[in-house]
């Protein structure tokens, strides 16, 4: 698929970066002539997708079986790892960015001095119902918002892990302005905020896989690192879809258990890769 992708979709080809990652001592590999059969059949990117589409049918995030836990955040470095820029935005596959983000924003960096503490950009994530189409500006997601076909990220499975980015405050931001940061938050559990940081932020902690976790461990680590959370006036996060509970795999409640006690580990851990700090989480 990623061969037909890059063969086929010029504009995937040129502004997406592919990376395989597979168990130690596994070879990937693209495949030969010979072998490419069901891809050789596919003559445009709009076959591609289609066929994408169809491949994800029934099929749901994290249920890989019982010979691979997803390591979510094993890929989120592998991305960082192959970013070529001094800003990351790491976002889950199924959001997508407010239109002109990465040009606002690199206009707002180029206005930042060096000094002062380090510190992180938050973009508020926001879902919308699956029959709407995506807002590109803020004055559009108003609308929605105001109708209650948009709401904020993760409203219905745990509001406390969001609630920290102050909603409430963002909305009634004037508008017009250009991209800049609105005011700072501090850090609290549970709050996994989505941000743009430098690429020299602390790694996400790969023992976190499937389910639960992953994200916070790592806003955590800012917290305890000394670094600052500022809210971003216009920029927003959109996830296609409400996120209700009966979408998600079987397995959700035990992996989230899992990594819970996981989550207790690395919170004692930080007390020792930061002596120095007085921030918990």
């Amino acid at each position: 698929m990623l061969y037909a992708l890059g063969t086929l979709c010029g504009p995937v080809r040129q502004l997406v970066r592919a990376h395989l990652v597979c168990h130690s001592g596994d070879l990937a590999a693209f495949p030969e002539l010979e072998d490419r059969a069901e891809f050789a059949r596919l003559k445009a990117c709009g076959d591609v997708f289609a066929k994408l589409a169809r491949a994800g049918v029934g099929r749901r995030n994290y249920a890989l079986g019982a010979n691979a836990s997803y390591p979510n955040n094993l890929l989120r470095n592998v991305a960082r790892g192959a970013a070529t820029g001094h800003y990351t935005l790491v976002l889950d596959v199924d959001m997508l960015p407010s239109e002109g983000l990465r040009e606002a924003f690199l206009a707002l960096a180029a206005t930042l001095g060096a000094e002062g503490p380090p510190g992180v950009f938050v973009v508020p994530a926001f879902e919308i119902r699956h029959t709407r189409r995506l807002p590109g500006a803020k004055t559009e997601l108003l609308q929605l918002y105001q109708v209650g076909e948009i709401r904020p990220f993760y409203e219905e499975l745990c509001p406390r892990c969001q609630a920290p980015t102050n909603y409430s405050r963002w909305l009634n931001l004037p508008l017009g302005s250009p991209l800049n940061t609105a005011y700072a938050v501090e850090w609290r559990d549970p709050w996994e905020p989505f941000y743009i940081s430098a690429n020299s932020v602390p790694p996400y902690d790969e023992r976190f896989k499937q389910y639960g976790f992953n994200r916070i461990s790592q806003a955590c680590e800012l917290h305890v690192a000394g670094y600052s959370f500022s809210v971003l006036n216009n920029a927003f996060l959109v996830h296609k879809g409400f996120k209700v509970p009966s979408e998600f795999h079987a397995q959700k409640d035990a992996e989230n258990q899992r990594n819970k006690v996981l989550f207790r580990q690395f919170k004692q851990e930080l007390k020792l890769k930061y002596p120095g700090s007085l921030r918990r989480c």
